[in-house]
């Protein structure tokens, strides 16, 4: 029997890196890595992967991007499914741990000849304050993809909107559709579009009035300070983005190119890998549920 940890990204990216660096390399599990590519492909990957030998096992984790946290929480209480979600915005949240980058800063500090990181942040307290500043500015853009998710979700919850047309099966004795199978068809599908846009223009969360109430609610809700004072922030923002603002950040105190955004990345894998403990760093930990999960099989 063989294990299969799917992913997203791609071999070699930061998501298999870390998972394998965490929890595969980490409790010495027998798992293979299996990035999907992205998260549209996971469920193909798991089939495949399940298809080509009934004792195997396919456990596939994705990002949460900005669907609710219970939504992820549903997915860990529920372990038979093999399919779970990030309780974090994306991989990258987990490398912006404070503890995380105040060791990267302290090695910084330590190196010679890195004048620019005498300055940095000495505290975890300071390394949050940093991150509080640097997502300040964000929280509007997260507002609007928070609401975004939640429009789209609202309207694949009424039906396809697409005009997707099923090959009709062709009549009895032929071996391909006639036209009055297709006519048919066609008609239907049509007619269920018709229908679901109907349906869709009516909903009362796409009007205009509506949507800027509720954008304008997510705005106040995530400016309030303590979006930013408990840390939720760090879990629910993306990380992508805010990995982004610190690397910009470090560029405009001196650092260069040196500390780009793939560097950056790599170098806070690199301290994870090193300080990481389960249950210490992230809680609930889900890489330590994880690898509790993988373990079993």
């Amino acid at each position: 029997m063989a294990v299969h940890l799917v992913c997203e990204g791609f071999r070699g990216g930061l998501d298999e890196r870390v998972l394998d660096a965490v929890v595969i390399q980490y409790h010495h599990l027998p798992v293979l890595m299996a990035p999907s590519g992205g998260s549209s492909a996971l469920g193909a990957v798991r089939a495949y992967l399940r298809s080509r030998s009934a004792s195997d096992v396919a456990v596939a984790v994705e990002d949460r991007d900005h669907r609710p946290l219970a939504e992820a929480n549903a997915r860990w209480a529920n372990q038979t499914g093999r399919a779970f979600m990030w309780r974090r915005h994306e991989i990258e949240n987990f490398l912006l741990h404070p503890r995380v980058v105040l060791a990267l800063f302290n090695e910084l500090r330590a190196l010679p000849g890195l004048a620019w990181a005498s300055g940095l942040p000495a505290t975890e307290a300071d390394v949050d304050a940093l991150f509080q500043t640097l997502a300040a500015p964000l929280l509007a853009d997260h507002a609007a993809e928070v609401l975004r998710d939640e429009l789209v979700r609202q309207i694949n919850a009424v039906g396809s909107v697409s005009f997707g047309i099923p090959r009709p099966a062709p009549p009895a004795g032929a071996h391909v559709p006639g036209a009055t199978q297709w006519l048919t068809t066609l008609i239907l599908e049509a007619t269920r579009l018709r229908q679901t846009c109907t349906a869709v223009a009516g909903l009362h969360p796409l009007q205009g009035n509506a949507i800027t109430a509720r954008y304008n609610g997510l705005v106040g809700q995530y400016q309030r300070p303590a979006f930013l004072s408990s840390g939720d922030y760090l879990r629910d923002m993306g990380g992508h983005e805010l990995l982004a603002a610190l690397s910009r950040h470090l560029h405009s105190l001196g650092a260069g190119a040196r500390l780009n955004q793939q560097v950056l990345s790599d170098e806070l894998l690199r301290v994870l890998d090193r300080i990481y403990q389960p249950n210490i760093l992230f809680q609930p930990d889900d890489f330590a549920e994880l690898a509790a999960i993988l373990a079993q099989y």
